[in-house]
């Protein structure tokens, strides 16, 4: 059996990001952005240790406040001023460890980040856009440019979709079969890594109304490390919030509650 870790919050789970150019100190965070129709927070978990690190909104944001990335450990909001104006008014960037606001820009969108510099665009007053680098970690104009990206690997990964007119469809979906008994009958999500640890997430028929989704881990001797219905819904809509690593599988059991399973 799996060592599994459940996080549960009181607001609905609306995003999840991994630090995209990751240190040693970020690279088992993930930022998750929560809200409902009145309310928005952000929080960062530690997967390797279970532990929520921190969680709260700031007193410089508001609901139309939205995570748009994460990197080189500081974590990027776009503040809007409401669906009448899509328009990102200002740029905020968050220490991922303390959870303190480390820097704002006004009137800036983030551009991309190279992990040290950090391009932003302004409106001008003839409605044309003026580019800005800045230094991720202050804010502050910076003389350098962005350099030539350098060759990164992901520690996250994502899970391929397999619809079912993908000629691989049945050879996975007769493999599920054999080890469960059970039929998939939707796009088969599936995922491999190290250690030949095998992750799938599949749908499959639970009653004449609903489909539910269910994950499945086998090893490489076919050995079933994990196999469990997530949750049950209706009108075939599910939550596809899942990706994995060489060391933890994560996924959304419901729209409160993130999972972390710990694979060998």
């Amino acid at each position: 059996m799996l060592n599994t870790h459940t996080f549960r919050f009181r607001l609905p789970v609306w995003r999840i990001l991994y630090d995209a150019l990751p240190s040693s100190a970020t690279d088992s965070l993930l930022v998750l952005e929560l809200r409902d129709k009145t309310t928005v927070e952000w929080c960062v978990i530690n997967v390797t240790t279970s532990r929520v690190l921190w969680q709260h909104s700031f007193p410089e944001t508001n609901w139309w406040t939205s995570l748009i990335g994460f990197y080189s450990e500081k974590i990027l909001l776009h503040s809007y001023s409401g669906s009448e104006q899509p328009a990102p008014k200002c740029l905020y960037a968050i220490d991922a460890l303390s959870g303190q606001m480390s820097w704002k820009a006004e009137g800036c969108k983030f551009e991309e980040t190279n992990g040290l510099v950090i391009k932003t665009s302004k409106a001008t007053p003839d409605q044309t856009f003026s580019l800005e680098t800045r230094a991720l970690e202050t804010g502050e104009i910076s003389p350098y440019s962005m350099a030539t990206d350098t060759p990164h690997s992901p520690i996250w990964q994502f899970p391929t979709s397999y619809q079912e007119t993908n000629p691989y469809y049945s050879v996975i979906a007769q493999f599920i079969h054999k080890l469960t008994g059970q039929i998939p009958q939707k796009a088969i999500n599936y995922g491999e890594i190290a250690g030949h640890i095998l992750f799938f997430q599949y749908l499959y028929p639970a009653n004449a109304n609903a489909l539910s989704r269910s994950i499945l881990v086998v090893n490489s001797t076919k050995t079933v490390l994990l196999h469990e219905v997530i949750d049950s819904v209706s009108n075939g809509t599910v939550i596809e919030d899942c990706f994995f690593s060489e060391h933890h599988t994560i996924y959304l059991k419901n729209l409160e509650e993130l999972v972390v399973i710990k694979l060998p």
